[in-house]
């Protein structure tokens, strides 16, 4: 939009009354020789503000006017995805596609749904978005031959990333037939250039990407040129030339910081830096992205954003938080269709070092007492078996399984004669082995373990009657994860040999829990304890850590397979 009075009232959208603005709409109508263009741009953006303010509008539209407004609200939501507000963008377009394209002329109704396709796509409305390509694709002798070259290009994009059933790599051929200049020719290279790399085809996405040209005056299309570069080369661990790369396209963001998608490239410098271990230079871009406004974050930043975060939560060894970050994260790209590779391998590296973590810590328990190292985790596989069907938070359920693991890690504390004693314990005894909760919570304290981890790891011998140990917790003071370790924690015991007993049958382990375990959890929450378990038997080896773990970890990421959104939405 070349108007300046025309931008600068489109960029103030959010923020003027709307007196100011009708009065402003009038003025620029009255006092401006305005083109064809200008003015359906106008006409847009006023009936814009006008029905999403639920306001007058400041100019009157004739029925004449609709093949015109349909034109300028293509051009003013292309506009707000232009200048980064993605939230605008598909806001308009919403209204062109529900208000006027079932009026205007049918080219202008094509080109309206296929650019509401696109907004929708960026703002994460998988249903939305697949609706409408469903409907264009059905389309396709209808669209003019002006546009064929974006609507191939954006179908392609939207195949490759929602599983539309469509071979995306045939759209993009199609797409390249219809390239009449360098600049769309180049657009539909990197997009298939990306696509590859979303495969895992690296080489082959390196080779897609060198047959692209820098395009003068093009910052958008170099820009996204440059980040497919970078994140490629991050996949190759080819940190020497990511490096130049990186340097390059922080020269491009100093010179021209108003591109289309700047915010992408953000996120790429970040996992360099971060890689690199240049950890302030990573900060950097993260906090860029964090101070982004609202109307420019769509689910796909606010997911890169939550997964750069919790790459540099792992550096600093906060894995916990960095996990919490991580599931955050898949939720809000939990719309597009395949793993992309970066965000694989993070989380990958996360779970290994969760892994190691525990590893280290059974090893350190099973070298202590073989007994509760196998205790631990049939505690473990009981509470998140029990807690899967309580259709626990993931969060939940995840800091339920650790602290499970590791309710009776103090006990390596403990020494081993009191912990295999084949008699009654003494009063002095049994005080030393009350001790390990609170050592416990200490070790897990100084390994920076979630506090809701450590209130299980501490308070799993409480009582709801007041009558346990450490703190003489009561009734709702015990937190319910809490409850469904100690009641896990005493049906163990019960069916299991000791050296001053043998174990009972789950029906006598059962009546024993129906008789008092009401003392020990609030009692709708032991019923369905008691019911779970009638129905599962727990039996474990110690060679099962990992591959429960495995499990345990597949499930919380058990969503739509995700993938980066293509960064580059051109014509």
């Amino acid at each position: 939009m070349k108007n300046f009075r025309i931008r600068d009232l489109a960029l103030r959208f959010n923020y003027d009354s709307p007196s100011i603005f009708r009065s402003e709409v009038r003025a620029i109508d009255r006092d401006e020789s305005l083109s064809a263009e200008e003015r359906e741009f106008l006409l847009a953006l006023d009936f814009a503000y006008a029905k999403t303010f639920d306001e007058e509008p400041g100019l009157t539209i004739q029925d004449s006017d609709i093949d015109s407004l349909a034109k300028g609200l293509y051009a003013l939501s292309y506009f707000y995805a232009r200048n980064s507000e993605d939230k605008i963008a598909y806001m308009v377009s919403r209204l062109g596609v529900d208000l006027i394209a079932p009026k205007c002329s049918a080219e202008n109704s094509i080109n309206l749904r296929m650019l509401h396709m696109m907004t929708s796509f960026e703002m994460g409305f998988a249903k939305e978005t697949l609706s409408l390509f469903h409907q264009l694709i059905e389309q396709e002798r209808f669209v003019p031959g002006a546009k064929k070259f974006e609507y191939y290009n954006n179908l392609g994009l939207v195949s490759t990333q929602l599983q539309t059933g469509d071979d995306p790599w045939e759209l993009y051929e199609k797409a390249k037939a219809e390239t009449r200049s360098p600049v769309r020719a180049t657009i539909v290279q990197l997009n298939i250039a990306d696509y590859l790399y979303s495969q895992k085809r690296f080489e082959e996405a390196l080779n897609a990407l060198e047959e692209t040209v820098e395009i003068p005056d093009f910052d958008s299309v170099n820009g996204y040129r440059l980040m497919l570069n970078l994140k490629i080369m991050l996949q190759m661990n080819d940190l020497a030339n990511a490096g130049r790369v990186a340097e390059q396209l922080e020269a491009l963001i100093h010179s021209s910081s108003s591109w289309t998608d700047i915010a992408v490239s953000y996120i790429f410098l970040g996992h360099f830096f971060s890689r690199v271990k240049s950890i302030e230079k990573a900060r950097y871009y993260l906090n860029l992205l964090k101070s982004l406004p609202d109307e420019c974050v769509t689910n796909y930043i606010l997911g890169e954003t939550l997964i750069l975060e919790a790459s540099l939560m792992h550096n600093r060894g906060d894995y916990f938080k960095a996990l919490e970050n991580s599931l955050r994260a898949f939720e809000s790209l939990s719309v597009y269709s395949t793993i992309s590779p970066h965000l694989k391998d993070f989380v990958n590296n996360l779970f290994e070092s969760l892994v190691s973590v525990f590893n280290q810590l059974m090893y350190e328990l099973r070298r202590k007492d073989d007994y509760t190292a196998l205790h631990t985790l049939r505690v473990l596989k009981l509470c998140y078996g029990f807690g899967k069907s309580l259709s626990l938070e993931k969060m939940d359920l995840f800091n339920l399984s650790i602290g499970a693991m590791l309710h009776d890690y103090g006990k390596v504390d403990i020494p081993y004669e009191i912990l295999n004693k084949p008699s009654l314990l003494t009063d002095e005894e049994y005080s030393i082995i009350k001790c390990h909760p609170i050592y416990g919570d200490k070790y897990l304290g100084d390994l920076r373990f979630p506090g809701t981890v450590r209130d299980i790891v501490k308070h799993h011998h409480e009582r709801i009657d007041g009558n346990g140990y450490p703190d003489n917790l009561m009734g709702d003071e015990i937190h319910y994860l809490v409850q469904i370790v100690a009641i896990a924690d005493v049906y163990d015991a019960l069916t299991t040999d000791r050296p001053y007993r043998k174990a009972l049958s789950r029906e006598e382990a059962l009546s024993y829990l129906k008789e008092k375990g009401g003392q020990i959890i609030e009692i709708g929450l032991l019923r369905k304890f008691i019911s779970y378990v009638r129905m599962n038997e727990i039996i474990v080896k110690h060679e099962e850590l990992n591959s429960i773990w495995n499990i345990i970890i597949s499930e919380f990421f058990r969503v739509t397979d995700i993938n980066e959104t293509a960064d580059m939405r051109g014509q």
